[in-house]
């Protein structure tokens, strides 16, 4: 398991080369300057065999190779359960899924559901995205008070990658949601970091999707966005609000989990 520590994993189906998140991972890989290792994973409604998939990755690994200074690996997990022993064992630095219309990748909630428990940020991206683009990333802040985590995230991406980070704070009737925002700006000042505000029309319920639905038309190349604290009778029927902004969206989306405990900084 050593061979793979902190790694930047993408998860894909085998059935297609995951192109998307591969170009991110590229990035991803030279301003962290670490490696990258493709997974995927056996179930019983994937009619193919472990060796079958270790066939395909051997190709994707001599086509990525030229483009890393380091050297690219891959994994087959015998079960999607295992994926968060495998992650843990790892010390993963994060995880990009590649969603797309192939069995066992084209839903997104049974994703949520393993990465509960993460460590570590974990980005969604589609099939159709633009080439990948982290000038600017956008940042909605809510008034949960795990949202000042959003700070070390957008950090790093404006340390990285130079990356103008746009704070998007809800439009709350409290001061929660700002102070928040003033916490993250806080950080963002103490590198000298680039940043904006982007006036928002929804409250904290709402914003991080009004986020993703602005990500386009603000030019922004990736939205930073909480998971659930917990999911409520609305969230198990209709499924979390991150479901929702992870299907409309057409940017990357970087998830963080709102745990104290469960923050890794990249970097």
């Amino acid at each position: 398991m050593t061979a793979f520590i902190e790694h930047i994993f993408i998860f894909a189906s085998h059935e297609e080369y995951p192109e998307k998140a591969v170009d991110l991972a590229l990035s991803l890989s030279k301003g962290y300057d670490k490696p990258i290792c493709f997974v995927s994973y056996l179930d019983k409604k994937i009619k193919t065999t472990k060796a079958e998939i270790e066939d395909v990755h051997r190709v994707w690994v001599d086509k990525l190779t030229p483009q890393c200074e380091h050297a690219v690996q891959s994994h087959v997990l015998d079960a999607k359960d295992d994926f968060h022993l495998f992650m843990e064992k790892a010390e993963a630095s994060m995880v990009i899924f590649q969603l797309s219309e192939n069995v066992g990748y084209n839903k997104v909630q049974p994703f949520l559901k393993m990465t509960r428990e993460l460590r570590i940020p974990y980005i969604f991206t589609k099939p159709y995205f633009l080439p990948v683009n982290l000038t600017k990333v956008l940042v909605p802040v809510t008034f949960l008070v795990e949202d000042r985590e959003k700070g070390p995230f957008s950090s790093s991406l404006g340390r990285f990658f130079k990356s103008q980070v746009m704070l998007m704070p809800a439009k709350d009737y409290g001061s929660k949601a700002q102070q928040n925002t003033n916490a993250i700006c806080t950080l963002l000042d103490k590198f000298s970091l680039e940043y904006e505000f982007i006036p928002a029309k929804k409250d904290s319920f709402k914003v991080e999707l009004e986020a993703v639905r602005q990500a386009d038309e603000l030019d922004a190349g990736m939205v930073l966005i909480s998971a659930s604290r917990e999911y409520g009778l609305d969230d198990i029927v209709f499924g979390p609000k991150e479901l929702a902004c992870i299907n409309e969206a057409s940017v990357p989306v970087m998830l963080i989990n709102p745990r104290a405990d469960l923050y890794v900084l990249c970097g």
